[in-house]
């Protein structure tokens, strides 16, 4: 009680101007080579939550593929019962729309490995679907777009290595593009995007991630709006969906945007009281059944708590944090209340250098620090999760609840069905080093939540992953 009252007394006293200095973040990283460059300097970097700051990324290394997924995925299942997702005489046919999560984003990039240990591909493989195809990096390039690791876990505050071996080659042009894939693809997500990148194909505006990865499967960039989900329809007549659209578009807000409210997500809701994203019903329009997945809270990732303000509390006798809106430092922030600091190069030099017991100042521009009043406007479920409710009841759709999940994981002690204890903090077992995306056990535990969801509203019999089975049997190591 003694701190939260100095706390606001030095608020009320000493309030911030416009005059304070920021303090200058560390050398950046030169890259070495234009071959380098071309590599992990270019757009990939993007899909790393830090990849725009390279004074955090420090060597290059090598690094192979660790986990033996194909012994697994080689393993056979007993029969699954699909329940009443197919009509008498009908094969299984899965496609899968969404963002990183879907796309098999792992440690900031996407390998090989990651994408055969995303959830998609052990779903499939527990219904025993044998034509269910993830577009994935060939053999010699495995290491894919490249990715991340953590450079010294003892310190507390994350730094990361860039694994650069056997990635992708990209193709001279301007803009450049990736070599394209041309077998089948059941995987159709993004990373940093959803199912809207379809529709506006080469014509996103501030889309050169996407543009880059979606010369890989050029033949579904559409001439016209909507032509996109037809040609995936011919190519693969799916009647059954994985659709996990939000949670890019969400974290895209949170990391990006000035002044939050409910319209930076998706102010049509408030308009018609409904979701009515285009793009969800040009996947649904053949009417398949599905699954459909609620979005998690920002503040249960590591990724939100690498730089904890609870640790900034217990540190300092004084915390002086403003931020700017409108061009000045008019806005305080209340330490004693609910707030978060989006993680940058600035916020690590910061925490690094503040000395224990003296005085942290600081003015942030706006989307760096989300206040109380912003908390409330971006929490998914007080005005969204319901409204994907309601859309899945409409379609008939499964819910899969990753709110619930990763809350139940941010608050410790959770332990799967089999009895295999879940780390949900920054350097355990169920999220990668990029902090926002989950580890091959964490995508394992996500297939399952999958098939619980499945079972439960069609009537279905498809069986669990053996969680403690997968780990021993793919040599997984958080």
């Amino acid at each position: 009680m003694k701190k939260m009252l100095l706390l606001f007394a030095l608020t009320a006293c000493n309030q911030p101007t416009t005059g304070w200095p920021d303090p200058v973040p560390g050398e950046p990283f030169v890259v070495a080579t234009a071959e380098d460059s071309a590599r992990t300097n270019g757009p990939f970097m993007r899909i790393h939550p830090i990849g725009q700051h390279p004074e955090m990324i420090h060597d290059n290394i090598d690094q192979q593929p660790t986990l033996k997924i194909e012994e697994w995925l080689s393993a056979t299942n007993p029969l699954a019962d699909f329940g009443r997702i197919l009509k008498p005489g009908q094969a299984m046919e899965m496609a899968a729309f969404g963002g990183g999560l879907t796309a098999g984003v792992m440690n900031g990039g996407i390998t090989r490995e990651s994408q055969q240990t995303n959830y998609t591909n052990l779903l499939a493989h527990q219904m025993g679907i044998k034509n269910f195809e993830m577009p994935l990096f060939d053999k010699e390039h495995y290491n894919g777009t490249g990715y991340y690791v953590y450079r010294k876990k003892e310190s507390g505050y994350p730094q990361w290595n860039r694994v650069v071996n056997n990635t992708i080659s990209l193709l001279p042009g301007s803009p450049p593009t990736m070599p394209e894939y041309m077998g089948k693809i059941s995987n159709y997500a993004m990373p940093d995007g959803d199912a809207e990148r379809y529709v506006h194909g080469a014509n996103c505006e501030s889309c050169g991630l996407n543009k880059l990865l979606l010369s890989r499967i050029k033949r579904y960039i559409p001439p016209q709006p909507g032509q996109a989900f037809r040609k995936i329809r011919e190519d693969v007549p799916y009647n059954f969906v994985v659709i996990e659209e939000f949670f890019d578009w969400w974290m895209r807000s949170i990391r990006m945007t000035g002044q939050i409210g409910v319209y930076s997500f998706n102010g049509s809701i408030l308009n018609s009281g409904r979701i009515t994203d285009y793009a969800l019903n040009g996947i649904l329009g053949s009417r398949p059944k599905g699954v459909i997945f609620t979005i998690p809270r920002y503040q249960d990732l590591p990724y939100m708590e690498w730089y904890s303000r609870h640790k900034l509390i217990k540190r300092g006798w004084g915390l002086y944090i403003s931020f700017n809106r409108n061009g000045i430092a008019d806005q305080i922030v209340d330490a004693s209340r609910p707030f978060t600091m989006i993680p940058s190069a600035k916020l690590h030099h910061l925490f690094e250098n503040f000395s224990r017991g003296g005085e942290f100042r600081v003015n942030f521009e706006d989307f760096e620090v989300i206040d109380e009043d912003e908390a409330f406007m971006s929490d998914p479920q007080q005005h969204y999760n319901g409204k994907i409710r309601e859309y899945a009841a409409e379609k008939d759709l499964a819910v899969v609840d990753l709110f619930d999940l990763y809350q139940r994981i941010h608050q410790g002690g959770y332990k799967t069905d089999d009895g295999v204890l879940v780390d949900g903090t920054a350097y355990g077992n169920f999220f990668s080093s990029d902090g926002i995306y989950p580890s091959p056990l964490g995508q394992a535990i996500i297939s399952n939540e999958v098939t619980k969801a499945i079972n439960k509203h069609y009537g279905a019999n498809i069986p669990l992953i053996d969680i403690a089975g997968f780990v021993q049997t793919t040599g997984f190591q958080k």
